[in-house]
């Protein structure tokens, strides 16, 4: 691979972005890189020298760039999927976004693998920008504040558990979930979880009591059994409607994606 070459004018710069390691370089990043040396150059100039030598990678959002340091051996990427959406947040840091469902998961650290499309939730009446269309979107919303993780908002793990019983055909990751389900449900806090349920409807109670219960956490599951009226009429469906699955008559819950108590109190139906 050939090497890159170090300009004499911009070796100041490189030696800087190679000291500070960014993620993300922008163009307000590289004025400050410049007066901070005292350097007579233009941001602009900069950019486009260092893009033509191989050390910023340019991006679909504007003015902002990936750098490539000299470790990488070249032009090649980090493979950061979410460097678009550092770029975005950059640009518009109170735009209003959340790593979403598998996508959560993975950076909460409890899933083996990347999910294969990471997923955004962004609210529906907001046009996403076009750099982030590589993104699946989802429309559904946390009540509670992301958490940051990597500089980046992330869903809860209450949101994140409560969101999965709400919308349980939007998350991809069931296949997985009772690899980490414990580990997560023993880091969630009941009050947030009551925060994350306020005015969700039954049937999101009864599967979020549900998951907790599958998470080991049946001190929380009978609080919230506690709290709603099973009367009703169910079942609740987590997963598709026409796929067989188990019932759990404790919750009424039909359950054909995560599959608890295979051999307990869970009836096929």
């Amino acid at each position: 691979m050939t090497a890159r070459s170090v300009p004499s004018s911009l070796a100041p710069i490189i030696e800087e972005l190679e000291l500070r390691q960014p993620k993300l370089v922008t163009k307000a990043y590289l004025e400050t890189l410049i007066a901070e040396r005292s350097l007579e150059l233009r941001p602009e100039d900069v950019s486009h020298r260092l893009q033509q030598q191989g050390w910023l990678l340019s991006l679909k959002t504007k003015d902002a760039w990936e750098f490539a340091p000299a470790s990488r051996a070249g032009r090649i990427g980090s493979g950061d999927p979410f460097i678009e959406l550092r770029a975005t947040l950059h640009h518009r840091p109170d735009f209003p976004v959340a790593v979403a469902y598998e996508s959560a998961a993975w950076l909460h650290g409890f899933t083996r693998r990347p999910a294969e499309k990471d997923v955004l939730s962004i609210p529906i009446h907001i046009n996403p920008p076009q750099a982030l269309q590589g993104f699946r979107i989802t429309h559904i919303l946390g009540q509670i504040d992301p958490t940051q993780i990597d500089e980046l908002p992330v869903w809860s793990l209450e949101s994140l558990l409560v969101l999965m019983a709400e919308r349980p055909m939007s998350c991809r990751a069931w296949p997985t979930v009772m690899e980490w389900l414990e580990a997560a449900t023993s880091k969630i806090h009941y009050e947030l979880v009551l925060e994350e349920l306020s005015g969700r409807g039954i049937a999101t109670w009864a599967r979020t009591g549900y998951i907790l219960e599958a998470g080991g956490r049946d001190d929380l599951g009978e609080k919230i059994h506690q709290q709603i009226d099973l009367s009703r009429k169910g079942p609740f469906y987590l997963g598709p409607r026409r796929v067989p699955g188990r019932m759990d008559r404790r919750w009424d819950v039909r359950d054909s994606v995560l599959l608890y108590r295979e051999t307990s109190t869970s009836n096929l139906k």
